[in-house]
Order: C-alpha cells, then sequence, then structure tokens
C-alpha cells in the first residue's frame, strides 16, 4: 500500500517521514506520459511534497513544491495535501534527455538545470506562506535539505529515489525526511550521520523487500528507539471538475462569450494536473451567460 508514516525518537530528538509512492508515480508516469529522466524527476518531486504537506494542519491546507529550471525539462509543480492525495505535472512531459557519460545514470541535473525552488504553504489566511532557494544542487532531496536549513532553519537529511524499468514502469519509488529538532544533543546527531553514511541506496533496498518501515527501524536509526505515531495512505488525485472550470468560463468577458455563441464555438478547457479536458458547447455558454 502507498503510505506516509510519521513519528518520533523516544528521546524527542528526531522526528521522522518516509514514504512508498510507487503505485502513485506511476498513476502520474501514465497520466502525463512521462519520459523516463521526468518520470525520475516528477516522481522525487511527488514523494516529498507528500511528506511535507502531512505537516499541514487540515485537509483544506495546499503544499506547492514548484521546480523553475532553465533546463529542457521546464518547470515542475506538484500540490499536495494532509489527507495524502497529490497532483502534478511537468512542462515537457515526453522529452527524454541522453544519460550522464560517467555514471551510465539519468542525467536529472543536465534536465533540471539552475534556477528556483519554491515551496507554499495555503493555510486558508489572506496570503500563502512562501519560501524560495537557488537550485544548488538540481536533484531535488539534497536542494529540499538546503531549502529546510535556509528557508526554514530546521536541520533535516532528505533522501528520494525513484527506480525506472526499462520498459518506463516504476518500480520503487519512496523517500524520508529526518528532522533534527532544537537541542538534540551531538551524540544523536553524530549517530544519524554516521547511519546515513551507512545507508544503501534507497530504492535498491526497496526492490530487495525491505518496507519503509524496515529502513527507518533497521538502517535510518538504527539504535534509536523511536514509534511511529501514524500511517497515512497516499494516491495521486485531481480535484478538477466541469463546475470548477465553469467559474474560469465566467471570468470571460460578455462579448468574449457572445461572440463564442454567434460562432457556434466549443470552449475548451485542458486541466494541466490530470490532462482532461472539459468542453463547453453553445448551450452551456449560453445558460452560463444568462447566469452573468
Amino acid at each position: 500500500m502507498d503510505r506516509i508514516i510519521r513519528g518520533m525518537t523516544k528521546d524527542k530528538s528526531l522526528r521522522f517521514k518516509a514514504i512508498d509512492a510507487t503505485v502513485t508515480v506511476q498513476k502520474a508516469v501514465d497520466i502525463h506520459h512521462l519520459s523516463m529522466t521526468n518520470s525520475v524527476i516528477l516522481g522525487r518531486m511527488i514523494c516529498g511534497a507528500l511528506m511535507m504537506a502531512n505537516d499541514l494542519r487540515s485537509e483544506q491546507n495546499i503544499l506547492t513544491l514548484r521546480l523553475d529550471g532553465n533546463g529542457p525539462a521546464g518547470a515542475a509543480i506538484v500540490t499536495a495535501r494532509k489527507n495524502g492525495f497529490v497532483k502534478g505535472y511537468i512542462k515537457n512531459p515526453e522529452l527524454e534527455f541522453a544519460l550522464n557519460k560517467k555514471t551510465g545514470s539519468f542525467n536529472i541535473q543536465k534536465a533540471i538545470g539552475k534556477g528556483t525552488l519554491t515551496v507554499s504553504r495555503d493555510l486558508g489566511l489572506k496570503n500563502p506562506y512562501v519560501g524560495q532557494v537557488e537550485l544548488k544542487y538540481s536533484t531535488v532531496a539534497k536542494d529540499l535539505t538546503y531549502y529546510f536549513v535556509h528557508s526554514e532553519q530546521i536541520p533535516s537529511p532528505v533522501g528520494l529515489g525513484v527506480m525506472v524499468q526499462p520498459d518506463g514502469s516504476i518500480k520503487q519509488a519512496g523517500g524520508f525526511i529526518i528532522q533534527i529538532l532544537p537541542e538534540t544533543p551531538n551524540e544523536v546527531i553524530s549517530n544519524l550521520e554516521a547511519n546515513l553514511a551507512r545507508f544503501p541506496n534507497l530504492t535498491d533496498m526497496m526492490d530487495m523487500g525491505y518496507s519503509i518501515e524496515d529502513l527507518i527501524k533497521k538502517f535510518i536509526l538504527q539504535d534509536m528507539p523511536h514509534e511511529i505515531k501514524e500511517t497515512t495512505p497516499v494516491d495521486y488525485r485531481c480535484d478538477c471538475s466541469k463546475e470548477k472550470f465553469k467559474q474560469g468560463i465566467k471570468l470571460l468577458s460578455r462579448a468574449e462569450l457572445q461572440e463564442a455563441i454567434q460562432t457556434n464555438e466549443t470552449l475548451k478547457v485542458h486541466c494541466h494536473f490530470c490532462n482532461t479536458e472539459y468542453k463547453f458547447d453553445r448551450q452551456k455558454i449560453e445558460t452560463i451567460l444568462a447566469g452573468m
């Protein structure tokens, strides 16, 4: 089951979250026809955004994670809620990139390029909370680690991984965030750093059959007594609807709507997050105009 687990060490020095989002990322790949490289980029963002959104206060709050890089992949955006629902898209979804010549791996850094990472939290207030940092690494995980330190002043090692099979399907996708709380003893920090330094590749371990619970207990927080406080299922789910896009049609001027009626034009609105297209024919446009 795709899920987020969250908890804390028993000495209350570290908070942790871990996610298995394999099926969720596969849904994003299917919806957007993602290339292998873009599957990794958007998949990492989905895992990161879902874990960060798990800290929101209510299901109405929204966390948005955005990459604005100058690489060929283009801008990418993911929004997530506390209830585990997530959606996202990348500007050039089907564009594939040459592998890294030195490592033979996906060239994530080249695909993203340089730019900014922005985190926005809509808490239902007048203005959302927005934090932004430079893309110093262009790998998503290291950039989120940098963001936590420089924008939120919370040291938080982040690990994210997406394993793509030769046919483009997702074999494993997951991640973790470990947050070091104020006044954590140096000994605890040293133990955590040592565990992370010895930790093997995340998705390789998942592919060997280790659950995210196993990875936290046996590797990342090894010899650190801890407790899982909550488990939340996650899913790729878009909340668009024809009624919502109808409100957007109402933003057109009366003259524009009347012109569409006179030319018998069908207005089409496309949702970037789920690739659904909504059509408003002459009769529906007349109804909208009558209600304005």
